[in-house]
């Protein structure tokens, strides 16, 4: 397992050192060493029975309800963790060196496309899937979400990486399918670009800031209610 992360690790910076020298912007070197990578992974990781999280005669495909219901959390979980990292992240604490701008189009298919398909091929099938066969399920959902969060560059985007991680680290065990982590991670980040930053500091800072957060918990709560019992009828 420790080898298959090292692997994948070199496998992404080398190649991304080699393009970006030669003039690949880096969210073109991005993005085609991570679906590379992808697609060699889904091709290999099934025969050596790292993914899906479980062979079993109980995996069934997502009924409408709750590919909403992971959709919806997923957005309620971001909300949260917005909330949270700006409460806990300053500005100035958050503001690191970006590297250049990309065209916007080309940004939005790797922020909501590119970026939710490869990461969790890449942590929760190849990562979470080996850890899966060493340790708890609880462990490996956790400590695949620390790796994930660990190379986020920004403050608040470990906060946010977290939050990502474990909805979608519980969703791939909950559902068996790598369909379900997807759809958590391209909701989160589909919150992420629509709505305005400044927005969320306003409220971050504002009176509501409890209020508003203790109401997105209680209809996470909720939510996850609402698809366990849609899960139990449809076994």
């Amino acid at each position: 397992m420790v080898v298959a992360v090292v692997g994948v690790g070199v496998s992404l910076t080398v190649p991304q050192l080699l393009l970006r020298g030669v003039g690949v912007s880096p969210v073109i070197a991005t993005s085609a060493c991570m679906i590379a990578l992808s697609l060699a992974i889904g091709h290999y990781a099934p025969a050596l029975r790292i993914y899906p999280a479980r062979q079993s005669g109980s995996a069934h495909k997502p009924s409408g309800i709750l590919v909403a219901a992971v959709v919806l959390a997923g957005v309620c979980l971001w909300s949260i963790g917005a909330i949270v990292a700006r409460l806990l992240i300053t500005d100035e604490e958050n503001s690191t060196q970006r590297l250049g701008v990309e065209p916007y189009l080309l940004t939005l298919l790797f922020v909501l496309a590119i970026a939710p398909a490869t990461e969790e091929i890449l942590y929760r099938g190849l990562l979470q899937g080996a850890l899966n066969r060493v340790s708890p399920v609880a462990l490996s959902v956790s400590l695949t979400t620390a790796v994930f969060a660990l190379v986020h560059p920004h403050p608040r985007d470990v906060v946010m990486a977290c939050a990502i991680g474990l909805l979608a680290g519980i969703t791939r065990e909950v559902f068996e399918t790598m369909t379900a982590p997807i759809l958590v991670h391209v909701a989160m980040n589909t919150a992420s670009m629509l709505v305005p930053s400044a927005a969320v500091s306003a409220l971050a800072h504002g009176s509501a800031a409890v209020p508003v957060l203790v109401l997105f918990a209680v209809f996470l709560l909720l939510i996850s209610a609402a698809a366990r019992s849609a899960a139990l009828r449809s076994l």
